[in-house]
């Protein structure tokens, strides 16, 4: 499959996802989520879709010590409940971008968590106690 094609491909599977898994889908461990990314495979056969829950990055960086860690792993919890339901999920989503997509084989979805803003914001929390004591 041609980059540009497959760039398509990714933002039209961002987009209904974006659309149909808050109106559609009424499993209750799929809470308020956002899709980041999604990559399709060269060959199209699969798209793996990045998810973080809203909220959850605000939450962490107002609380500090003990608890903060309490709601990141809270937090770890909703999201692999999240994606667990999301997985149950995939055929009928599949069924829909099948709708939706003009292409012969619609790729099979694989969910996973995006950790990209927690290791920044780690990062982050380091690089200041280290300026801090220095």
């Amino acid at each position: 499959m041609q980059p540009i094609r497959r760039a398509r491909l990714e933002a039209v599977i961002l987009e209904e996802l974006s659309k149909v898994v808050p109106r559609e889908l009424k499993d209750p461990r799929i809470s308020s989520i956002t899709f980041t990314s999604c990559q399709v495979t060269p060959d199209g056969s699969q798209a793996t879709v990045l998810v973080t829950l809203l909220g959850a990055h605000a939450l962490q960086a107002g609380e500090d010590g003990n608890e903060n860690t309490k709601a990141r792993e809270e937090n770890e919890k909703k999201l692999k409940d999240c994606i667990k339901g999301l997985t149950s999920a995939s055929g009928f989503l599949r069924r829909h971008l099948a709708s939706v997509l003009t292409v012969r084989h619609i790729p099979t979805i694989v969910f996973k968590a995006d950790t990209g803003f927690e290791n920044t914001y780690r990062v982050h929390e380091l690089l200041k106690k280290i300026s801090s004591e220095g």
